[in-house]
């Protein structure tokens, strides 16, 4: 599994990059011909709309593995002194429960969806095959999550200057660089 944790990372890092690239040009092709010439491309938010759902559960895949997340920190110092690895267990639990709870709502709304033949207003997209996308991104979340519990993949965006994130990672709190 751990081999297929850090392929699943790679392909989903560059899927997210993808994505992101992609609605970055749309959005500007899209104001620059409907300021210019006024003529947007024909369901260019649809597309966005699609893209964005793809970024964001590409991105739940990417904290999930290097237990990133963005956290809280009011009680952390209190609780870090008083209960370091009951704190530590519970946001790692806290998070896959979340994850999973995320994973069973959306893959339980795109059958919901498929059943109805909801399509967007102007491309006539079925809604369902972006609810797809989002729970199999949503199942590789759980398989990296489940992967981070004993040892979260490395992140890349870790600072590497020796400052308070560094320290937590040394100290052995298991948080990522994100939301501090």
């Amino acid at each position: 599994m751990i081999g297929f944790t850090y392929f699943l990372h790679k392909i989903v890092k560059w899927l997210a990059t993808i994505a992101l690239l992609t609605m970055m040009v749309l959005t500007f092709t899209d104001v620059n011909l409907r300021y210019w010439l006024g003529q947007p491309i024909l369901g260019s938010n649809e597309m966005t709309e699609f893209l964005l759902g793809t970024i964001v559960f590409t991105g739940l895949v990417i904290v999930s593995g290097e237990r990133s997340h963005v956290v809280v920190t009011l009680f952390e110092p209190f609780f870090m002194r008083k209960i370091p690895k009951l704190y530590i267990w519970l946001g790692i639990w806290t998070n896959l429960i979340g994850i999973i709870a995320v994973t069973f709502l959306i893959t339980n709304y795109t059958q919901f969806m498929r059943t109805q033949g909801n399509e967007t207003e102007i491309r006539g997209w079925d809604w369902w095959w972006l609810g797809t996308v989002l729970s199999v991104l949503s199942g590789f979340a759980i398989l990296m999550a489940i992967r981070s519990i004993n040892k979260p993949l490395e992140n890349t965006m870790n600072d590497t200057s020796g400052g308070e994130d560094a320290k937590v990672k040394q100290g052995g709190a298991g948080h990522g660089a994100g939301g501090h």
